[in-house]
């Protein structure tokens, strides 16, 4: 790092201590903490809830997936966009979940089943949450120290523990100082400048690798290994079709259960702002989703490549001997460090600024969702009667101080050994696995009960934890010999010797499914009467000033619903955005459907119907990513100038209610009622 990269990278950061102590003023209720006073728009949802999704973790994340499999497994990840379009367009959870008014998940569970499932879910989401984000600082040191190449000890202290604090206490401050309306202005403000700095990174990474050193990387894999070809890959055991599989089935039943950014949730100024920021998220992740591409590939490249042979010896002595980390963690910073070496003097900086911000906006986030939650669905439940304004917003600063006192000892002492997206799974499960039923179950089923989601919660909560102790080494190893007494002549049990030989995923899977019959089979045999849903969701006779529609709104058919996401509220404007994300998805996934469908049979088939070769599978790849980088700049200049238009509104909106001081109550207690 140069100087002019030093200052690329903390001009950036100045301007963004600016709009924290700018914005701290609008801070005025428990409201404003939790959700922003309600004052999202579409654009500024989409950018800073993006922002706070996509986290440096998931570049890492991405870069070892890539690291292992190469481009192959990105193929069923055109299917899975399918999906996700469909339930963003037809509002699928997030509607209704707005039209709830809760400010957390939690708080939905008490209105939907009772306040003791509150009290225990909001435990057990903090627990899962804080332990999902525990490695997240870890992680983001650990790829500063290489990307920087910075020393090991800094005056003596050593680097690792040191960036970890600076990092945590810089996203503690920014959540305790403003909550929610702080995180999703920053969030927004690091969104503007990662739109740009994404696109010129990308372009630059385009100029500086041609199509032959992309073709090199992804078409060089021995058979069964293929990082280009999906159906070439049944010698890659982990990031493979029935990965895939397994995290569709998860994408569609704990859809909205995960709550790290759950203050976005709640934060649109309506239900069908919310919606049509999640319409938006398709256009919004083009340029960041192209750089996350590129620099895992431009990582893969340095590595693989012939040319780059003693680059690639070096890197790996370089993070092996000099940095001295562990095996897991080489296999994580592997690819950055790669791509770190040929970036030219500027683009460093812009490339480690761009990864800060991500860091940044997902500390704040996660601090603030675990912090929030603690207080809002532990605390005040268990404490019975609304606290005053003051000492609420005390506890929720105190509690966002512990998250990350938990996160930084947890980061210091927990040495990493799986892969990050078996880790994420494993413990997301320990919540989503009961938590997503009771939500579906809770927001579309009247016979849902709660005898039911206590019944799943429970079930999914012990398979989740039994799961995490048989991924351990040291716990596979006891339960091995336990089972060996019982079967000591199982092939599977005499060669699984270091590990369990189901992987985190399948585990994960089996958590899932069990947890889902059991909530659907006890709330069957326990409801007694309907739940009233119109009443929860403010429909029909219970309908306000806030949930009243238009009453001479057209009829939607049902498949325009769905499949394009129009409603009774959507503007001209509306269809055009919805229209423009659905040409685009359903495009590619016609393109996915026919392409796998031929390449299914003539594996089937193989005297009649010719499969893909690599070369056919690197041509369709490489006419994504041009079209990709085609749409970046177009779709980035789109969101910035929506989401200045957000802003502006966004601090009107608080400006005038701050300036009119009435008490506002909505602090997320729930009035017992009989």
């Amino acid at each position: 790092m140069v100087l002019i990269d030093w200052l690329i990278l903390i001009v950036p950061i100045l301007v963004l201590v600016g709009t924290v102590f700018y914005t701290q003023k609008y801070v005025k209720t428990v409201k404003d903490f939790l959700v922003a006073g309600r004052t999202g728009g579409r654009y500024l949802i989409t950018s800073g809830n993006g922002m706070a999704g996509v986290g440096l973790i998931t570049v890492v994340a991405v870069s070892q997936s890539y690291y292992h499999a190469g481009w192959a497994i990105n193929w069923w990840h055109h299917g899975t966009v399918i999906i996700m379009t469909i339930l963003a367009l037809s509002g699928y959870v997030f509607y209704r979940y707005r039209e709830t008014r809760a400010l957390t998940m939690a708080q939905f569970f008490e209105i939907r089943y009772e306040r003791k499932y509150r009290i225990f879910m909001g435990i057990v989401c903090f627990f899962a949450g804080v332990v999902n984000y525990g490695i997240f600082p870890a992680i983001a040191s650990n790829f500063f120290i290489c990307f920087l190449d910075l020393p090991l000890t800094l005056c003596g202290i050593p680097t690792y523990p040191l960036l970890i604090f600076f990092f945590l206490g810089g996203a503690c401050l920014i959540s305790m100082i403003g909550g929610q309306i702080q995180n999703m202005v920053t969030d927004t403000v690091q969104a503007l400048f990662c739109y740009v700095m994404c696109v010129v990174v990308c372009v630059l990474l385009l100029v500086i690798f041609d199509k032959a050193q992309f073709h090199e990387a992804l078409c060089s894999q021995e058979a069964g290994k293929s990082f280009i070809n999906p159906f070439d890959t049944a010698k890659i055991s982990d990031f493979n079709v029935f990965f895939w599989l397994i995290n569709v089935f998860f994408l569609i039943t704990t859809y909205g259960s995960w709550q790290g950014n759950q203050g976005y949730n709640g934060s649109a100024i309506t239900p069908h702002e919310a919606k049509m920021g999640n319409i938006l998220s398709t256009w919004r992740t083009i340029s960041l989703n192209l750089f996350n591409l590129l620099f895992a590939l431009g990582g893969l490249i340095i590595v693989i490549n012939a040319e780059f042979k003693e680059e690639s010896a070096q890197i790996f002595a370089y993070l092996k001997e000099s940095c001295n980390f562990a095996p897991a963690v080489i296999d994580q910073m592997m690819l950055p460090k790669a791509l770190e070496t040929i970036l030219p003097i500027g683009f460093k900086g812009m490339v480690a600024a761009v990864l800060f911000f991500y860091m940044l906006s997902t500390d704040t986030t996660y601090i603030h969702s675990w912090g929030a939650i603690f207080v809002q669905d532990v605390v005040m439940p268990i404490y019975g009667k609304k606290l005053s304004p003051k000492v609420h917003l005390l506890m929720l600063r105190c509690s966002l101080a512990g998250v990350a006192i938990f996160a930084f000892l947890f980061s210091v002492f927990y040495q990493q050994s799986e892969y990050i997206q078996m880790f994420q799974m494993l413990t997301g499960m320990i919540f989503g696995a009961g938590a997503g039923i009771a939500i579906i179950g809770g927001l579309y089923w009247s016979r849902a009960t709660k005898e039911g989601a206590w019944a799943g919660t429970i079930v999914g909560i012990v398979l989740a934890l039994c799961s995490i102790l048989l991924v351990d080494a040291r716990m596979w190893a006891v339960v091995r010999e336990l089972l060996l007494e019982v079967f000591p002549n199982n092939a599977t049990l005499l060669a699984a010797t270091d590990k369990c030989p189901i992987n985190s995923a399948y585990l994960s899977l089996m958590n899932c499914v069990c947890a889902q019959i059991t909530f659907i089979v006890v709330s069957l045999i326990t409801c007694k009467k309907p739940f009233n849903m119109a009443k929860m969701l403010h429909r029909g006779e219970y309908q306000d000033e806030e949930a009243i529609k238009s009453e001479s709104a057209e009829h939607i058919a049902w498949y325009k619903r769905l499949f394009l996401g129009f409603d009774e509220e959507f503007t001209l404007r509306d269809k055009i955005i919805s229209l423009s994300v659905s040409c685009w998805v359903y495009g590619w996934g016609l393109a996915f459907l026919v392409i796998t469908t031929w390449n299914a049979l003539g594996y089937l088939f193989p005297n009649y119907i010719c499969m893909w070769q690599d070369d056919w599978w690197f041509e369709f790849f490489w006419i994504n990513l041009i079209l990709q980088a085609v749409l970046a700049p177009i779709t980035a200049v789109w969101m910035t100038f929506g989401t200045f238009k957000d802003l502006r509104k966004m601090f009107i909106l608080l400006k005038n209610r701050t300036n009119n001081p009435e008490d506002d109550d909505d602090d997320g207690f729930v009035e017992k009622t009989e």
